[in-house]
């Protein structure tokens, strides 16, 4: 009997506290976890590219950066508002659309609407 009033609060208290874990886990599951990862850094690389026109570069540089939100997505995608997911994204394909029309205004300001996104992503 008593095993049982045990097993009764022991399982929920312990799903709780896992679904808890996960659930404020996103700030730190968007830092980098290996070399393929590496978001913001990419981004930041980005921005240096644009600005000194190197688009050659600019557009591998995004191609990396497309694979490494994919990457994360599937670590944060628990932990985080699904409207947060879809923001970077979207805000990731307008600086690729943005790079193959070799338009830097419109990539700097989509650079400076992900890092605000990224900032705020998880909180």
């Amino acid at each position: 009997m008593k095993k049982h009033k045990w097993l009764l609060y022991t399982i929920p208290i312990i799903m709780l506290m896992l679904f808890i874990a996960i659930m404020i886990s996103g700030p730190w599951l968007k830092k980098p976890f290996g070399t393929q990862d590496r978001l913001l850094e990419s981004i930041q690389k980005l921005e240096k590219q644009v600005l000194d026109k190197q688009w050659t570069q600019a557009k591998g540089q995004i191609e990396y950066a497309m694979q490494a939100w994919h990457r994360i997505v599937n670590r944060i995608q628990f932990s985080v508002e699904r409207e947060s997911i879809y923001d970077v994204l979207g805000a990731l394909a307008r600086i690729q659309g943005g790079i193959a029309a070799q338009d830097d205004q419109a990539i700097m300001e989509e650079i400076y609407y992900f890092y605000a996104l990224w900032d705020n992503l998880g909180d």
